[in-house]
């Protein structure tokens, strides 16, 4: 039988298990896929823990996992006949207990497209999910233009690094944060403006320097908690701050200093979901694999493993690394 990586117990990555189970039938509206490449993602892991926009099913082992690749097989009766043999990727979506870690992985329809013929599995597997959020998050929600200098937080994230490559597309200012010094070669590499030590005391003076004193005008921003403070102060005038994860789990207190401030600089605040978008992806698909053409947008890997070997994975992405980029699952190679 398949083999597929199952969540045991709602405890994270030590609740998974390597289980072989039937080969399933795609429904309706699915079409299954021998996967080829899968990625791992935070949000997976957050998921884990029932710690996610989606709750975890009641029923425990339950599928895990995102970002695959591979070759349908097999379609459901609603499904354009056309899908069958084409090699797919799935999007960011609400899996519904429908984990895509496995030697097979059943997807709905709508949630499917054509892997980027240049790219290998390896490639088409890691690029979906990070420039998905960056399009959705600074194009949709932030309205970034050639004008725009936008703050982008915990920038060697996979969706940091696909937000640098966006807003250098769109010919925007990037100015990123990093804890560790260290990153700052990489993070230029990649293609940021500026980079600034977000540890350093002087952060947000820093912020206001780098931008000629305006301050920034859109704010993308998976830390939250006390960093929103670091920058509150550096808003230029109609600011966006496009909150799309919780790192950091300290409160933030909407207090009356706070609400003036935003109040002052006419900011908005918005809380940004990339799954909550992906129904609609005709445009976004235009412009990223037109990204991927020009050579503007780019697969950013770090590190592959053995299927077999996903909880050394895990654990890599947890540690203290010194590279960056998606680190991806091989397999049915």
């Amino acid at each position: 039988m398949p083999r597929a990586i199952r969540l045991h117990q709602p405890i994270g990555t030590k609740g998974l298990r390597m289980d072989n189970i039937p080969l399933a039938e795609p429904t309706e509206d699915f079409v299954r896929i021998k996967v080829s490449a899968c990625s791992l993602n935070w949000g997976d892991v957050d998921y884990m823990q029932d710690n996610y926009t989606e709750t975890l099913p009641k029923e425990f082992p339950t599928r895990v996992g995102s970002c695959s690749v591979g070759i349908v097989d097999a379609i459901g009766k609603n499904v354009n006949p056309s899908w069958m043999g084409k090699r797919i990727c799935s999007l960011p979506c609400f899996i519904e207990g429908h984990g895509e870690h496995g030697e097979f992985a059943l997807i709905n329809h709508n949630y499917i497209i054509e892997a980027y013929e240049r790219f290998s599995d390896i490639e088409a597997a890691s690029v979906w999910a990070q420039y998905s959020t960056a399009y959705f998050g600074l194009i949709k929600q932030g309205n970034i233009n050639k004008d725009s200098k936008v703050l982008i937080s915990a920038a060697t994230s996979s969706a940091g690094i696909a937000a640098i490559k966006v807003a250098n597309m769109m010919g925007a200012t990037s100015i990123c944060t990093t804890r560790n010094k260290n990153n700052k070669n990489f993070l230029t590499e990649m293609g940021a403006s500026e980079v600034l030590i977000s540890e350093d005391d002087n952060f947000p003076s820093m912020i206001r320097e780098v931008t000629g004193g305006d301050g920034v005008d859109i704010v993308f921003d998976p830390i939250n908690g006390h960093f929103f403070y670091q920058y509150l102060y550096s808003l230029a005038n109609n600011a966006r701050i496009i909150l799309y994860g919780g790192i950091d789990d300290s409160t933030v207190a909407l207090n009356l200093e706070t609400q003036l401030e935003l109040t002052k600089k006419n900011a908005t605040l918005r809380f940004f979901s990339v799954q909550n978008y992906t129904h609609d992806m005709d445009e976004a698909v235009e412009f990223i694999e037109g990204g991927f053409t020009s050579g503007n947008l780019v697969p950013v890997i770090d590190r592959t493993f053995a299927f077999e070997d996903f909880l050394d994975a895990y654990a890599y992405m947890a540690s203290k690394r010194d590279k960056h980029g998606k680190i991806v699952l091989i397999l049915n190679e």
